[in-house]
């Protein structure tokens, strides 16, 4: 997303995550503007909910649920409508869990029978790919709860996409965006993830 990358060995005087960022954050050549990055996501996400006749404006608030902006009977048309207008991919939708759990047994005993029953486990395998590829398409649970949470997370996923003034940062609030990304990524809870320590 910032298109940088480590010079050999650079990385390993870093004791902790804190650290860690700082390096990322000076890896960074873009200008520095002190703007909300987050606010300017709510604008952006605001405008496309309005002019999608999704939602009012005037009763758009941070606090409100996802669910009742897309009611389940349509929600799977509504967010594709919302992402078009908007430029990229809210990725706010999954199957159910029984399902996932479900794909995820089938994945691994089909793994399993790879080494008894080739054939059954080279089916299950096609089956539980092509199980993951439709939930892709046509899940219709929320990953989050509220606007608030959306916010949060297309700013930490389309950080640059986001900004008003293209190729530049707010190396302030950077930190936040990139422990909101790995915990999103690494299914680390924030907190761990900020205490977390390099061995």
């Amino acid at each position: 997303m910032y298109k940088f990358k480590f010079e050999d060995g650079e990385t390993e005087s870093v004791k902790n995550f804190d650290e860690f960022c700082n390096l990322i954050i000076s890896k960074i050549e873009l200008e520095n503007v002190e703007s909300c990055t987050s606010q300017q996501a709510f604008y952006k996400l605001r405008n496309s909910l309005v002019e999608e006749k999704v939602a009012v404006k005037d009763e758009i608030k941070l606090e409100n649920k996802l669910e009742d902006l897309f009611p389940r009977k349509n929600r799977i048309e509504l967010v594709k409508k919302v992402e078009k207008n908007i430029g990229f991919k809210l990725n706010i939708l999954t199957p159910p869990a029984y399902v996932f759990y479900t794909l995820v047994l089938l994945s691994a005993v089909s793994f399993i029978l790879l080494f008894i029953k080739f054939k059954y486990g080279i089916l299950g395998g096609a089956i539980s790919i092509f199980g993951f590829y439709s939930c892709a398409w046509f899940g219709k649970e929320l990953k989050i709860k509220t606007l608030k949470d959306l916010v949060e997370k297309i700013t930490s996923e389309n950080y640059l996409e986001i900004r008003t003034q293209k190729n530049t940062v707010n190396k302030s609030e950077l930190k936040k965006v990139i422990t909101d990304w790995f915990a999103e990524n690494a299914c680390i809870e924030k907190e761990k993830l900020r205490t977390a320590t390099f061995v």
